[in-house]
C-alpha cells in the first residue's frame, strides 16, 4: 500500500491551503516520499515547496486514515499541521499538480467536493490550533501564530 503525506496550513483568518487536483477534488498539498527524503517532514516541506512555492516547518501528527482512489486502488493518508517558515510570507503558485490553489473557511471545506477523510483531518487540525493557541496566548485567549 501507497502512502501519501499531507500538510494542513492555515491562514491568520482559519483558511485551509487546498489544491484542485485532477479528479476534480480538493486536497491538502502533499504527497509521496522520494528516496531522498529524510521522513514524512522532508516530505511534506518538500512537496509544499514544489506544489506552491511555499516553505513550510512540519509538527504535530493529526491522522491517518485509507482513501480507496478509483482505478488507483488504496493509499493511507498521513496528515499533519504546517506553518510557514516565515509567517506573513504566503503567496503562492499552483503547480502542474493542481489545476488551482485557493484558502477556504471551515465552513466552505464542509460544501467542497472532497474525500471525508480530508473533511475530518481539516477539522481536527482546526480544534488542535485553536487548543494550542489558547494555551499559548497571555490571557487564555486565541492567538493566530499558524500563518
Amino acid at each position: 500500500m501507497e502512502i501519501s503525506f499531507k500538510g494542513v496550513l492555515f491562514d491568520e483568518e482559519g483558511r485551509v491551503l487546498l489544491g484542485l487536483n485532477p479528479r476534480n477534488e480538493w486536497e491538502l498539498l502533499g504527497g509521496r516520499a522520494d528516496p531522498e527524503d529524510e521522513g514524512p517532514a522532508h516530505t511534506i516541506a518538500r512537496e509544499f515547496h514544489e506544489e506552491a512555492g511555499l516553505d513550510v516547518q512540519v509538527s504535530d501528527l493529526i491522522d491517518i486514515w485509507y482513501y480507496d482512489i478509483p482505478r488507483r486502488g488504496r493509499v493511507a493518508i498521513a496528515s499533519y499541521v504546517v506553518s510557514l517558515t516565515s509567517p506573513g510570507v504566503g503567496s503562492w503558485s499552483a503547480s502542474e499538480e493542481h489545476s488551482s490553489l485557493r484558502r477556504f473557511s471551515l465552513e466552505e471545506v464542509r460544501a467542497l467536493d472532497m474525500p471525508a477523510g480530508y473533511k475530518r483531518t481539516i477539522s481536527a487540525a482546526a480544534a488542535l490550533s485553536v487548543s494550542l493557541d489558547a494555551a499559548a496566548a497571555p490571557g487564555g485567549h486565541p492567538a493566530h501564530h499558524l500563518a
